[in-house]
């Protein structure tokens, strides 16, 4: 089981990510925002969610990911988010999902009882990349660290929470 006391806040995790890599995860932050219906449906919760969030400031797609959930967490206050870096947590990782790749968000309910993983992309864009030669799945990544599918890391996140 993972200690949530010993995450960061997603301050924290910005001040560090941004001493080693700059302001990039905070100017994706800046430009992020979630869809009105996202937004209603976390009205609807009650009950505490725990987020246990794997990520690297590095990581290009742990810049397109962090801010949806925290901008989830923003929109309800009993969503509890916790940042942890990657290295470390590999056992734990491998655990809970399979795999040890970043970003990985982990929800728990109020008892720590795990409700979903996000592993690295969307499901749905998984699924989309499958069918398609190299150049096809490179163009599909490029486009998601452009934000072309932060519709999809929503929704997934969404889910998860909910």
């Amino acid at each position: 089981m993972i200690n949530l006391s010993k995450g960061l806040t997603f301050e924290e995790y910005l001040e560090k990510s941004k001493l080693e890599n700059g302001d990039t995860q905070l100017i994706a932050y800046n430009s992020t925002s979630l869809s009105s219906s996202t937004k209603k449906s976390l009205k609807n919760l009650t009950s505490t969610i725990n987020v246990a969030v794997f990520s690297e400031g590095y990581c290009p797609d742990c810049i397109v990911t962090l801010p949806l959930i925290k901008r989830m967490a923003q929109e309800n206050k009993s969503i509890n988010l916790y940042c942890f870096p990657k290295s470390g947590y590999e056992s734990f990782l491998e655990e809970y999902t399979g795999d040890v790749r970043i970003p990985t968000i982990i929800t728990f309910d109020s008892e720590m009882n795990p409700k979903g993983a996000y592993v690295e992309f969307p499901k749905k864009l998984l699924e989309k990349m499958m069918s398609l030669k190299i150049e096809g799945k490179k163009n599909m990544v490029n486009d998601y660290r452009l934000g072309k599918y932060n519709d999809l890391i929503e929704e997934e996140l969404l889910d998860m929470i909910l």
